[in-house]
């Protein structure tokens, strides 16, 4: 728009400056053609042998020899300007070549005085139309759309109806944009909020059904049968109970997303953690999940929800069970700010391009090609840590291998209170 305008104002300025020059030669041909004119009449009348004419301003000169010529500017060495034309006398007897010559100096000064304080208006003018059409496309384009931008930088899946975009607020010019963006606001947010109530509906009217198959094909389990209906037995026990995690699942989504997921936060040993949770899931991978010794130094305490710790936990044993190999070591590490609960494997790791990827929802990594899951339990592990107030972190294991963390603020003990660590 501003390069528009300035354009504009040079295009505007050029065409005055060709107008104006042509107009100002226009009138000097016509004075020069009619003082011309009359001074060759009177050329005409004298004596064939009389001299040349002439008058304040122009010289009239006899030639006997040469070519008739249109009026044309002449300049001279010593900087004056003259008007020059050639036309033959055309009278009885002998007809020579007549030259007339007219000093133009002053006009031509003039004219290129006035051409130069045209150039200088036409900068000028353009220095100051840029200086205001920068000033108003801040205030009325740059800063509104800055605004609107941030605004929806600010937009989150949950909070869609929660910040519409006040369209009172935005300038004329931005009406438009600003009215797309609210229409497509209110589209995503029904969009979004039918479809929490689909997976939330959908997650507790499955959950009865597969909890009635879990519940009848244990008690089958139980009872005598012939060998080969056992093997479909286990079958539909073990995708009963993985349809019972995957719902479980959905509905902790489902709930953090409307906002009803509660958190019952409590002050907590990193190591008691551990250690609960090694004896708890200890019977998924007795030969391969391994607790570290505690650290050498106590470590601070954090504060989480035990129960949702745990589930993190257990989220993170069985990737690491059902995507890596070898050994799975819990452990503890301590930093200058931070608690770190390690879940530490030494299988094929997770690219840098895929660490931020896995952890969206339904998006499994390379390394899972040719195992099942639903690309949710980092998802929902990541939602709850911080929900925490903590951070989740891939890095890659000493020797190959990921190497979950669960980052921790830590918290100091002063006088029976504990606070977090940097705090005032």
């Amino acid at each position: 728009m501003q390069s528009t305008s300035l354009l504009a104002v040079v295009a505007g300025y050029s065409l005055l400056f060709v107008v104006s020059s042509n107009l100002r030669q226009e009138r000097r041909l016509q004075a020069y053609q009619q003082q011309a004119n009359a001074l060759i009449e009177q050329q005409r009348l004298i004596s064939p042998s009389g001299t040349g004419l002439s008058t304040l301003d122009m010289q009239l000169s006899l030639m006997d020899s040469g070519r008739e010529s249109a009026p044309q500017l002449q300049l001279e060495a010593d900087g004056s300007a003259w008007m020059v034309s050639r036309q033959w006398l055309n009278r009885p007897g002998r007809s020579p070549l007549v030259e007339v010559r007219q000093n133009i100096t002053p006009q031509w000064r003039q004219d290129r005085t006035d051409q130069l304080l045209l150039v200088a208006a036409a900068g000028g003018s353009m220095l100051f139309t840029a200086l205001l059409l920068r000033l108003v496309l801040q205030r009325g384009l740059m800063v509104p759309l800055s605004a609107l931008r941030e605004q929806l930088n600010r937009l989150e899946a949950d909070s869609l109806n929660q910040a519409p975009i006040a369209l009172s607020r935005q300038p004329r010019e931005l009406q438009p944009i600003a009215e797309a963006f609210h229409d497509l606001q209110s589209r995503l947010a029904k969009a979004w909020e039918q479809e929490r109530f689909f997976v939330d509906g959908v997650a507790h009217e499955l959950r009865t059904p597969i909890s009635v198959i879990s519940g009848h094909a244990q008690q089958l389990s139980d009872q005598p049968l012939p060998p080969s209906l056992q093997p479909p037995l286990a079958l539909i026990e073990a995708e009963a109970k993985r349809m019972g995690q995957l719902l479980r699942v959905l509905l902790e989504l489902a709930r953090n997303d409307s906002g009803r997921l509660t958190l019952a936060m409590q002050q907590l040993d990193p190591e008691d953690l551990l250690l609960v949770a090694y004896e708890r899931l200890l019977p998924l991978a007795p030969d391969r999940l391994q607790l570290a010794a505690p650290s050498p130094t106590a470590l601070m305490p954090i504060d989480a929800d035990p129960d949702r710790l745990q589930q993190c936990l257990a989220a993170l044993v069985e990737n690491a069970i059902a995507y890596a190999s070898g050994p799975i070591q819990l452990f503890a590490s301590a930093e200058p700010d931070r608690v770190v609960l390690h879940v530490q494997d030494q299988g094929p790791g997770i690219s840098d391009q895929e660490k931020t990827k896995v952890l969206e929802r339904f998006t499994r990594g390379s390394t899972a090609t040719g195992t099942r899951g639903s690309g949710l339990g980092l998802s929902l592990v990541q939602q709850l840590i911080g929900l925490m107030g903590a951070d989740l972190l891939i890095a890659d294991a000493p020797g190959g291998g990921a190497d979950v963390q669960l980052r921790f603020q830590r918290l100091e003990t002063t006088a029976g209170v504990a606070v977090a660590a940097g705090s005032p």
